[in-house]
């Protein structure tokens, strides 16, 4: 007899990299460092005749502009832990469909499709949650946004102004996002899902002759919303996963700092990209991030315009569904516009997200983040779509925010706390008890090598394995998948593998069906 189906969250893909002499004579890279970089890190990096952008804060690393030449020496040091490109990201490009929308597509749809008005009519409209904005910044005068508007960075000039003007990279982006989280509910315009947060902006885009958008900037803009005690980052930016699956290691700097946020108490939410393609663009691949994929006006998979092969991606690492079709919100100048893709849907998740934490959602399992717990009432309340269960077009399915903030049953959640005391993996042994149905499980690893689950009582074939999971480099921080018990309700033991004294976190969430 089955007692599980393990379903593990894979992303797969293929990338043609141009070769190093494409390059110009100096490059822009991150230098990972084994330690937190001192004197002795900068004059490394001075020595190598380079030109430091940034010192990163959060992450043992150094942005730099480098020789060519004096790369491949650098990356020879014993001190160094790695040397990636700075590699430039950009906003999710608005998808253009194939005519104008409806009428009854042109008012606030989305909020009302996921319930945020019913939240708002039990009180809970984001008060008190800040909400940072990395994109192409706010027109803080709008009408709808100056009222929530709290303040940002601008991290282009270095400096504390970070208007959006309509000119940006992809026209007033970081604006129209701003008012689908928090436009306020003043009887004009439109209306955001959470209409009293608190909007913080990071500017890391702007216009043609400054377009912005590297790595080391993203970065930076990460740790200044760990350093200000944001609640929720949306990145409605992205870059084609295609890398990150083949080249997962260019893209550690801002993995790791997103990492530091999650575990921070940050909930990041990001576009999972508008290519039609079943792989999501970073840093929606990260396991610390909630991947957010598009929907229409009738609950299906937003198609934007087959004829450019413009629709939402998909994958495995869909977490949940918002909607991305004909949004209409907030543009620079004091206007709406309407605007396509999951650059829209991802900041309708953002809202719940601010909506949820209002509510006053409990520290579960006591870690000191809610981050974690927010996550798990996104999936477990999410109206199932396709597929049942977790499926690679909506993941746990379309957003709920009525039922994210209702008088709902608790969320069944259990934490099961690893440490390898002992030489002998058995002696360390933590047993939990699950009832029949479907878990998204969370590991977050602290050293362990690998993570074994076994019935704990014999049955006919003995004890059974309900999972293995090999926690290698490419997942050392932990990962998510999904479990699904079949039959009985079953007491699982739990055993870690690694070095004495590595530990990890593993959080089983009760899910919809």
């Amino acid at each position: 007899m089955s007692i599980a189906r393990l379903l593990l969250l894979l992303v797969a893909g293929t990338l043609l990299l141009p070769p190093h002499q494409s390059f110009a004579a100096t490059r822009k890279v991150i230098i990972g460092f084994h330690r937190a970089p001192a004197a002795d890190e900068h004059n490394l990096v001075y020595g190598a005749k380079g030109r430091i952008r940034r010192a990163h804060r959060h992450i043992p690393a150094i942005s730099a502009e480098l020789p060519e030449e004096e790369i491949a020496r650098l990356k020879s040091d014993p001190s160094v832990a790695y040397v990636v490109d700075n590699i430039k990201f950009k906003p999710v490009q608005p998808a253009q469909t194939l005519s104008a929308p409806s009428p009854e597509y042109v008012d606030s749809w989305g909020v009302l499709r996921i319930g945020a008005e019913t939240a708002a009519a039990r009180g809970f409209t984001g008060a008190g949650v800040k909400v940072a904005i990395i994109d192409t910044g706010i027109d803080y005068n709008h009408p709808d946004l100056k009222d929530n508007y709290r303040g940002g960075y601008n991290f282009l000039p270095n400096n504390s102004d970070p208007y959006d003007p309509y000119d940006d990279v992809v026209g007033s982006h970081g604006t129209h996002v701003a008012g689908i989280i928090a436009a306020r509910n003043n009887g004009t315009g439109v209306v955001g899902v959470a209409p009293d947060a608190s909007l913080y902006a990071a500017k890391v885009f702007g216009n043609v002759d400054n377009p912005g958008g590297d790595m080391d900037t993203i970065v930076a803009a990460i740790e200044w919303a760990i350093e200000n005690k944001m609640d929720v980052i949306n990145f409605s930016i992205g870059l084609s996963g295609d890398i990150y699956s083949v080249y997962p290691d260019y893209f550690r700097p801002l993995k790791d700092v997103c990492a530091k946020a999650y575990q921070a108490g940050i909930v990041l939410v990001a576009a999972v990209g508008n290519d039609d393609r079943e792989i999501v663009s970073v840093p929606a691949a990260f396991d610390s991030v909630v991947a957010v994929s598009a929907t229409d006006i009738n609950d299906q998979r937003a198609i934007f315009n087959p004829k450019t092969f413009s629709a939402s991606s998909y994958g495995a690492k869909v977490e949940v569904a918002a909607p991305g079709m004909a949004i209409k919100s907030t543009v620079s100048g004091g206007g709406y516009d309407v605007k396509n893709g999951t650059s829209q849907a991802a900041p309708h998740v953002a809202g719940v997200a601010a909506l949820i934490l209002s509510s006053g959602i409990a520290d579960a399992n006591g870690d000191g983040s809610r981050a974690d717990d927010v996550r798990a009432r996104l999936a477990a309340t999410a109206k199932d779509l396709g597929e049942a269960g977790r499926d690679k077009y909506f993941g746990w399915g379309l957003v709920d925010a009525a039922a994210a903030t209702g008088a709902v049953a608790p969320v069944e959640t259990h934490a099961v706390n690893l440490t390898i005391t002992h030489d002998a993996p058995k002696s360390d042994v933590k047993k939990v008890q699950l009832t029949k149905g479907a878990y998204s499980v969370t590991i977050k690893n602290s050293g362990l090598r690998k993570v074994v689950a076994k019935t704990s009582d014999k049955g006919r074939h003995g004890r059974e394995k309900v999972f293995s999971f090999l926690l290698n480099r490419e997942c050392s921080g932990g990962a998510s998948f999904e479990l699904v018990l079949d039959d009985d309700d079953v007491m699982l033991d739990i055993i870690p593998h690694g070095k004495v004294g590595t530990s990890a976190e593993i959080i089983f969430t009760k899910v919809n069906r």
